[in-house]
């Protein structure tokens, strides 16, 4: 299969304690959704086949999908932003993206690299406030590429995360200060060598949000604007909305179909806070794909090779077709999102969802459309 195993989500299985017993298997399929596919091309076709199959599950609300090949760009959009609103989505609806906001991070770790202020060989200590004698396995330090690549050994989630005060078991990270980060890793134990197996850690990407700050001076927020963001005129994907960007925003929904709070992610942002739109991420993926900057070049190299490869946050794929496939997959509660774009076919894919609802066969079908 082209994508054997969903590593990369943030809390994709929600426990049955927060939401309850989960409903009966489901004996009807919805068929009266909304979209404005017009099913007049072959493309058009296979999109809606998938996308079909997403939205027949009364469960599932929303769709977004938009898809490059070749410079030109198509959206299509299902369902609704709001359940019972009869509100089609737009490429312009802002949704939540996961961890695909780590490959965001990678960018900035590559550009850090480029403007030198740090290295990727660089011991992660040199950027941390006090000693961590632990933040070892012999005589291994965690170097700040295994941050990237998530071979660090860190932990995903700090063991401490639900008994900090303020925690919020519908905003898990929400109240998880960085001074907690690093109380926490004076804490933990390496039980492999940094850099031989990847284990994919949210802790471990959320500190180096906090690291590329420190060789910055400068907050992860801003950077992520000055250095992705503005340059590509990507104005609808940031952390915090505003006003005008909350009322463009969907509603997500659980596993349940029951509504769940946005996410604010704090420390972690790094490794899943950001919101954004189709029209934006359509942007970004083809800003990854041309690499004219040297950044984003930077951070499709392999870094790490084994069961997976995995660049700077990035992953990377060889398909049946024998092309590379760089890739991300993300979710939270109440949204589900996957991103993928293939170099030698000049395509990329965004799919983004207002439920939890795994998005990947999706993407999936349209790469292998597209790849012909």
């Amino acid at each position: 299969m082209l994508l054997q195993k969903h590593l990369f989500c943030l809390f994709a299985v929600v426990s049955f304690a927060l939401y309850g017993q989960k409903s009966d298997t489901l004996k009807t399929k919805r068929t009266d959704f909304l979209t404005d596919n017009k099913r007049q091309m072959p493309l058009d076709t296979v999109v809606d086949r998938v996308a079909a199959k997403f939205m027949q599950n009364p469960l599932n609300c929303g769709l977004s999908i938009a898809l490059s090949k070749d410079g030109a760009t198509y959206f299509y959009n299902y369902g609704e932003v709001k359940r019972l609103s009869n509100t089609l989505p737009t490429p312009n609806t802002i949704y939540e993206i996961g961890s695909i906001t780590s490959t965001f991070a990678g960018i900035l770790l590559a550009q850090a690299v480029i403007d030198h202020k740090l290295s990727l060989e660089d011991d992660i200590r040199k950027y941390m406030p006090g000693k961590y004698p632990n933040l070892k396995f012999e005589d291994q330090p965690i170097l700040v590429k295994h941050l990237a690549n998530h071979t660090s050994g860190i932990p995903n989630v700090p063991e401490n995360l639900k008994t900090l005060p303020g925690y919020d078991s519908l905003n898990p990270y929400m109240n998880y200060p960085e001074q907690s980060v690093y109380n926490y890793l004076h804490e933990i134990q390496l039980h492999v060598e940094p850099g031989t197996v990847s284990e994919y850690s949210t802790l471990g990407m959320a500190l180096l949000g906090l690291i590329i700050e420190t060789a910055y001076d400068r907050p992860f927020e801003d950077l992520v604007k000055e250095k992705i963001c503005l340059p590509n005129n990507m104005l609808s994907t940031n952390f915090l909305l505003s006003s005008k960007q909350l009322q463009e925003s969907a509603i997500g929904y659980n596993q349940y179909g029951k509504a769940t709070p946005a996410w604010y992610l704090g420390t972690f942002n790094p490794a899943g806070g950001l919101k954004s739109s189709c029209n934006d991420m359509i942007t970004y993926l083809e800003y990854n794909l041309s690499e004219t900057d040297e950044a984003p070049r930077l951070s499709h190299i392999p870094a790490f090779n084994d069961r997976q490869t995995l660049g700077l946050g990035w992953l990377i794929k060889t398909t049946k077709q024998n092309n590379t496939l760089i890739w991300h997959n993300g979710s939270t509660f109440g949204f589900n999102a996957f991103a993928a774009f293939i170099k030698e076919k000049k395509c990329s894919v965004i799919v983004l969802a207002n439920s939890a609802s795994s998005v990947e066969y999706i993407g999936i079908a349209i790469l292998n459309y597209l790849q012909q």
